[in-house]
């Protein structure tokens, strides 16, 4: 039961189940990204490297992306890096579309199957007329840097996929522009507009009867069933962890639920719940303690509290154990911490 606290509220993304596929991730990084700002974020670097069912909140990875923007003279830098994109970052994704034999199909699968990638946005394909448009819309609010993350991807490889100009596509985006016009078209080859009523890829409707380039329809039945078994399964599998921390979040400030009563809010019987946690490695406590550890600093960043207030809304029952547990999880003491995050 949450208790009443001064306190800021946690960010509706922080508390959301939202999740980003670790390939797709792991994909996008840079090779020279430091360990320490992983760790900041709060993601796992090794399991990011080798845990496949790893798929890191949604909100620790916009905090990296933020992060790494900070640390760049260019605001671009995620798009730079979405440049190195290809269709094996989107594992069913892709290989759906791979079976897709035209661009309709594929667009219809990827609607169905994006939650596979990250399930923080709403798809729809709008068509009026000579003009088609696959409209965006965040489940959650998003830095806009992530945004354009998310829908430049496949403006990206639409022309590899379907043979068509990239210079034909229109992206709109709601936010204002970050950068220079000339720089956007550097990086997308088409120049976007934007503070426009939608976040969209428009194209001509013509195309969704081309054929894709590296269409194998063979294939098709194989993938799409075993895409779709791995989407039914989500609550209990791929999204159980996620699903997990947003419970605890959304919990806090006060005690975190116990996992009888977690079992019950995602619908599962404690054996049942207690059976997937074993199944992908997962301790209920350490994940309770990742939670606490993200809304700790989060609190120290984003509000002047005194750290008795932010122990008790951890639901530490005194000071002296959240200094403990806060230098174990980040090797400084909270007020050194707060000190440094402040700074930068």
């Amino acid at each position: 039961m949450a208790v009443e606290s001064s306190l800021p509220p946690l960010p509706a993304l922080m508390c959301a189940p939202a999740g980003i596929s670790a390939r797709y991730l792991r994909e996008l990084l840079p090779a020279d990204m430091p360990a320490a700002l992983l760790a900041e974020a709060g993601i796992d670097a090794q399991r990011l490297a080798g845990d496949e069912h790893y798929r890191p909140p949604l909100f620790q990875a916009c905090t990296l992306l933020e992060q790494a923007l900070a640390r760049q003279a260019d605001p671009l830098f995620a798009l730079r890096e979405a440049r190195r994109l290809s269709l094996k970052a989107f594992p069913w994704l892709g290989l759906s579309l791979l079976a897709s034999t035209d661009l309709g199909t594929g667009l219809a699968r990827l609607i169905e199957l994006e939650p596979l990638v990250w399930d923080g946005s709403q798809l729809r394909l709008e068509v009026e007329g000579e003009q088609a448009r696959l409209v965006w819309e965040p489940a959650w609010p998003l830095p806009p840097a992530m945004i354009e993350l998310a829908l430049a991807g496949w403006a990206l490889l639409s022309p590899a996929l379907a043979g068509v100009q990239a210079s034909e596509l229109q992206l709109g985006f709601r936010h204002a522009a970050r950068a220079s016009p000339e720089r956007y078209r550097e990086l997308l080859g088409c120049e976007p507009r934007f503070s426009q009523a939608q976040t969209s890829l428009a194209f001509p409707a013509a195309w969704l009867q081309r054929e894709l380039r590296l269409a194998d329809p063979a294939a098709a039945e194989w993938v799409l069933a075993e895409a779709r078994r791995r989407l039914a399964e989500g609550p209990s599998g791929w999204r159980l962890e996620t699903r997990l921390r947003a419970a605890c979040l959304s919990a806090l400030p006060g005690p975190l639920p116990e996992a009888a009563e977690l079992a019950t809010r995602l619908g599962l019987s404690p054996r049942l719940l207690r059976e997937r946690l074993q199944s992908q490695g997962l301790r209920l406590r350490s994940l309770q303690d990742e939670v606490r550890r993200d809304a700790a600093c989060w609190w120290l960043r984003h509000s002047s509290a005194e750290l008795a207030d932010i122990a008790d809304a951890c639901g530490f029952s005194e000071q002296s154990a959240f200094q403990r547990a806060f230098r174990r999880w980040t090797g400084r003491t909270p007020g050194q911490w707060r000190v440094a995050a402040i700074a930068r």
